[in-house]
C-alpha cells in the first residue's frame, strides 16, 4: 500500500509540473530563510554558556541614584571585590577585568593593541579560558605578568611558537615604559564569548596607581562566582547596600546581572558596557519573528495551492471512497504527497542555505556555519521537515479527504465541480489566506522603510560638533612626550586646517568619575564623562559656548579650569550662567568651571545626552591627536601626517581614522538590521507573489470557458483583465488596512528605543501600500492577460 501511495505521489507531482514547482519554491525559500535565522539566533543565545559555571557567575552592576532618575551602569570601583570576596561566604571567587591601551614591543617588532586587558588571577579560575602553556594558580600573581592568547603569540612569536621553549619568560615592552614577562598562553577565547582579549595584563600592575582603589572611580568590570545553591535573589538584596557601607557619600546601590544574560541584555547608561560589541535580545526577537514570518508565508502557499487544486483531485477521492477508501487513508496519502514535497523543498533549502551562507555572514558580521556532521543539525532538520510537513500539509488533506462520493462522480464536468468546491469554505480560507500573506509582508516592508529612515536620520543629525574632515591620529610610543611640538609642526603643514591633543577619539569616550561640586549636597555626586583636551580642542571639533569662555594657556602651577556641557550643568541644578565659577572637584583635582559648552552628542541617538567634563592638564600626557583638514586636501594631508609621524616616532606604526566613519559603525546594528529586513521583506513579498501567480494560475484555467463566452459576447481584452484581477486586488487592500495598525504599532515600539528618533509619518504607509499592489497587479495581470487574449473558438470548442 505504501509504494502504492508513493507511485500516486510522484504521479501527481508530475502531472502538475507548475504548481509543485511553485509549492516546493516556495517552501524551499521559506525553510532556508529560517535555517539561516535559527543560526543567528542560536549563536547570539550561545553567548557565554560554554562555561562551566555558567549558572553561577555574575556581573556587579550599579544603580546610581541621581536627580532625574535611576542609571544603570557597568562599571565598578577597583575596591570593591575584595570587600565582596571577605564580606559574603556565598561567594566563591571575585574577579575584576578592565580596559587599557598601549604599544606592545618585542624585539623590533612594535603592535598597537586594541584588545589589552587587566584582569584578575581568579577570572582565569572563574572562566573556562585554559592555558595551553603556563600554570592557572600563579600566572598574573605579580605586576610585571601577562598572558596572551594563542593568536596573539602567532603574531609575537611566529607560527612556530609552540616549539619555542623560550616563549614562557619572553618579555614585552609597553609603551616603551614598563617590561612584562609572558607567563602564559591561552587558548584562543571563543567568538561566542562577551569577554574578548588578546593580552591580559596582571591586575596588580593597575593597582599601582592609587585611583584605581579610590572609591570614587568606576573603571572595572567585577565578577562573583556564587556557590552552588546559593539564591541569588536573596544575595543580590544583601549586596545592594555594600557600596554605601564602604562609600557613605554615595547613594548607589549595586545589583546583579547574569553572565549568560550579558550579551544580549545590556543598555547601559553612560556606555560602560562599549568595550566589546554587544547583542540585543529586541533583534534576536525580531529576527526570529521575521524567519518565522517567511515561513509561514510558504506553508500559506502550500495550503492555498493545494485546496485551489482541490476540484481536480475530487474526482480521484470520490474513486477511492467508492472501492473502499476510509477517509484516514486518503488522510495519510495526502500528508504523504505533503511529506515528500517538503522532503525535496528541505534539500533544496539547505543547498540555498549553504549557499547564501556568506552574504548571511556578511550581513550579520559573524562566521556561521552549517554542522552537517553533527547529530543536533539533522534532528532539527528532521523535526523542522515534519512540523512544515504537518503544517503545511494537515489542512489540505483533511479539506480533501472529505469530500463525499455521490457530490464528485454524478457529473456537471470541471466547472460544476469548481463551483461545488468554491461552495465550500476552502475559498473563503484561501481569502483569509491571502490577506495574511501580505499583510505579513507589508508590515516587513514598512518596518524596513522606518529602520532605513531612522538610520538615515541618526546619520545625517547634526551632533554639536563638525565630524566631517576630522580624523583622529593615536600618538604612540615617545611620541605623547612630544605632543605639543608634533601638534606644532602639523599646524604648518598646508593641509591641514586645525588640530588639537586629547585623551579621547571623540567616540570612544570611556573615562568615567564621581563628580563633586559647589554648592552641591555633600552626599550626592553622579557619574560624569571626562577628556583632557588642550584650548584648541574646541575651535578643532567646531563646538559652541553657551556661557564662559575657552580655555587658556596657563603656566604650570595654575588652578586648573573646567569646561562642562549643559546637561552635566543641570545634573548640578545650575544654569549655563550659575554654573561659571563654581568651584569642582573631579578625579582628586579641584578647580573652577570657566564654560558651559552646548550639549553634543558623543554616545548613540539610543541614548540620551550625559553629562560631560572637559579638564585642561597640560602636565598630563595626550594619548590622541584631531586634526580637521582643509576641504578637499584630506588625501594630502594624509600624506604629510605619515611623513611628519615617521620622523618624531620611529617604532610605534602610525594609526589613524575618519571621525564621522567611527560615528557610522555605532549604528552598525540599526544598518545590519535594515540590510537583513529588506532581503527578508523582499523573500516575503516574492513568495506571496509565488502564491498568487498559482491561484491567478488556477483561476484563469477554472473560468477559461466563461472567459470564452464573454469575449463572444463582446467583452473587450481589459474588461477581462479587470474582471480576473479585482478579487485579488480587494484582498490585498484589506491586507494593507489590517497591515497598516499592526506596523505602526511595531515601528513605535522599535522607535522606543532611541531618544532621539524620526516620526511614523503617514505616507510611508501609503508607499508601502502602493508597491504591495503594483507588484501584486503585475503578478496577476501576467496570467489574466493570457487568459483574456486566447481564441474564444479554442476555449469554447468542446461545448
Amino acid at each position: 500500500m505504501l509504494t502504492n501511495y508513493l507511485k500516486i505521489a510522484l504521479r501527481t507531482l508530475w502531472r502538475s509540473p507548475l504548481y509543485s514547482l511553485l509549492n516546493m519554491t516556495g517552501l524551499a525559500l521559506g525553510i532556508a530563510c529560517c535555517l539561516l535565522i535559527a543560526l543567528y539566533v542560536y549563536d547570539e543565545w550561545s553567548y557565554d554558556r560554554f562555561h562551566r559555571h555558567a549558572d553561577q557567575i555574575y556581573r556587579v552592576v550599579e544603580t546610581q541614584q541621581q536627580a532625574d532618575g535611576e542609571y544603570e551602569v557597568a562599571v565598578t570601583p577597583g575596591p570593591l571585590a575584595p570587600t565582596i570576596k571577605s564580606d559574603f561566604p556565598e561567594v566563591v571567587e571575585v574577579a575584576r577585568y578592565g580596559r587599557w591601551s598601549g604599544l606592545m614591543k618585542y624585539g623590533k617588532q612594535v603592535f598597537e593593541e586594541p584588545a589589552l586587558y587587566f584582569a584578575d588571577n581568579s577570572l582565569l579560575r572563574m572562566f573556562d579560558f585554559p592555558l595551553v602553556k603556563g600554570n592557572l594558580r600563579t600566572v598574573l600573581t605579580r605586576p610585571d605578568e601577562l598572558v596572551m592568547t594563542e593568536t596573539a603569540a602567532r603574531k609575537y612569536f611566529g607560527e612556530g611558537w609552540q616549539q619555542n621553549p623560550s616563549v614562557i619568560g619572553s618579555v614585552l615592552r609597553m609603551n616603551d615604559q614598563q617590561n612584562f614577562r609572558v607567563v602564559g598562553i591561552l587558548k584562543d577565547v571563543p567568538a561566542n564569548s562577551h569577554l574578548q582579549f588578546g593580552i591580559l595584563l596582571s591586575f596588580e600592575y593597575a593597582a599601582a596607581d592609587p585611583w584605581n582603589y579610590a572609591w570614587g572611580s568606576n573603571n572595572f568590570h567585577t565578577y562573583v562566582q556564587l556557590r552552588p545553591g546559593t539564591d541569588a535573589a536573596a544575595f543580590r538584596e544583601k549586596l545592594k547596600g555594600q557600596l554605601i557601607r564602604y562609600n557613605p557619600k554615595t547613594e548607589t546601590k549595586l545589583a546583579l546581572q547574569r553572565m549568560t544574560d550579558i550579551h544580549l541584555h545590556s543598555r547601559f547608561a553612560f556606555n560602560t558596557d562599549n568595550w566589546t560589541p554587544r547583542g540585543d535580545i529586541f533583534y534576536v526577537r525580531l529576527f526570529a519573528t521575521v524567519g518565522l514570518i517567511v515561513l509561514l508565508i510558504a506553508c500559506v502557499n502550500f495550503i492555498n495551492l493545494s485546496t485551489a487544486r482541490s476540484a481536480r483531485r475530487a474526482r480521484e477521492v470520490g474513486v477511492r471512497k467508492t472501492i473502499g477508501a476510509f477517509r484516514w487513508h486518503l488522510v495519510l496519502q495526502f500528508l504523504g504527497e505533503s511529506a515528500l514535497l517538503t522532503v525535496a523543498a528541505v534539500a533544496a533549502a539547505v543547498l540555498l542555505a549553504s549557499a547564501l551562507l556568506p552574504l548571511f555572514n556578511e550581513l550579520t558580521g559573524k562566521q556561521l556555519s552549517l554542522n552537517y556532521v553533527g547529530g543536533p543539525f539533522w534532528l532539527s532538520l528532521g523535526v523542522l521537515t515534519v512540523a512544515v510537513s504537518v503544517l503545511a500539509g494537515l489542512y489540505p488533506a483533511v479539506f480533501l479527504s472529505g469530500y463525499r462520493p455521490a457530490e464528485v462522480l454524478k457529473g456537471g464536468g470541471l466547472l460544476a465541480l469548481g463551483q461545488s468546491v468554491r461552495s465550500r469554505r476552502s475559498f473563503g480560507l484561501r481569502q483569509m489566506l491571502v490577506v495574511g500573506q501580505f499583510g505579513l509582508s507589508l508590515v516587513l516592508i514598512i518596518g524596513t522603510v522606518f529602520i532605513f529612515n531612522q538610520l538615515r536620520y541618526m546619520q545625517q543629525k547634526s551632533l554639536g560638533f563638525e565630524k566631517s574632515q576630522l580624523l583622529y591620529v593615536r600618538m604612540g610610543g615617545n611620541l605623547r612626550q612630544q605632543a605639543a611640538r608634533f601638534k606644532e609642526e602639523l599646524l604648518r603643514q598646508s593641509s591641514i586646517q586645525a588640530a588639537t591633543t586629547t585623551t579621547s577619539t571623540l567616540v570612544d569616550v570611556a573615562n568615567e568619575s564621581n563628580i563633586a561640586w559647589e554648592g552641591g549636597p555633600a552626599e550626592v555626586d553622579f557619574l560624569v564623562t571626562q577628556m583632557n583636551v588642550d584650548p584648541d580642542f574646541l575651535p578643532t571639533v567646531g563646538m559652541k559656548l553657551a556661557s564662559g569662555r575657552n580655555f587658556r594657556i596657563q603656566a604650570a602651577g595654575a588652578e586648573p579650569s573646567f569646561l562642562v556641557n549643559e546637561t552635566a550643568a543641570r545634573r548640578m541644578g545650575l544654569t549655563a550662567r550659575t554654573a561659571l565659577n563654581k568651584r569642582v572637584e573631579f578625579w582628586g583635582t579641584k578647580g573652577r568651571i570657566v564654560g558651559v559648552v552646548r550639549d553634543f552628542h558623543f554616545r548613540p541617538l539610543n541614548v540620551p545626552i550625559a553629562p560631560f567634563i572637559l579638564r585642561y592638564a597640560p602636565a598630563e600626557p595626550y594619548f590622541q591627536l584631531l586634526v580637521r583638514t582643509r576641504p578637499g586636501r584630506t588625501p594630502e594631508a594624509l600624506a604629510q601626517i605619515q611623513a611628519l609621524y615617521a620622523r618624531f616616532e620611529k617604532d610605534a606604526p602610525l594609526s589613524y581614522g575618519f571621525v564621522n566613519e567611527e560615528l557610522d559603525r555605532q549604528y552598525r546594528a540599526e544598518e545590519r538590521t535594515g540590510q537583513i529586513m529588506k532581503y527578508f521583506a523582499g523573500l516575503a513579498i516574492f513568495v506571496s507573489c509565488l502564491g498568487l501567480f498559482g491561484l491567478s494560475t488556477f483561476t484563469a484555467e477554472q473560468r477559461t470557458k466563461e472567459i470564452g463566452i464573454r469575449k463572444v459576447l463582446g467583452a473587450s481584452v481589459a474588461s477581462v483583465v479587470a474582471l480576473l484581477s479585482k478579487d485579488f486586488l480587494k484582498l490585498v487592500l484589506i491586507a494593507f488596512g489590517l497591515a497598516s495598525p499592526v506596523a505602526w504599532w511595531a515601528v513605535n515600539r522599535w522607535l522606543q528605543n532611541f531618544a532621539y528618533r524620526i516620526d511614523t509619518e503617514w505616507w510611508v504607509f501609503a508607499l508601502a501600500g502602493l508597491l504591495a499592489i503594483a507588484i501584486a497587479l503585475l503578478t496577476i495581470s501576467f496570467q489574466s492577460l493570457k487568459a483574456a487574449l486566447v481564441n474564444p473558438a479554442s476555449s469554447l470548442r468542446k461545448e
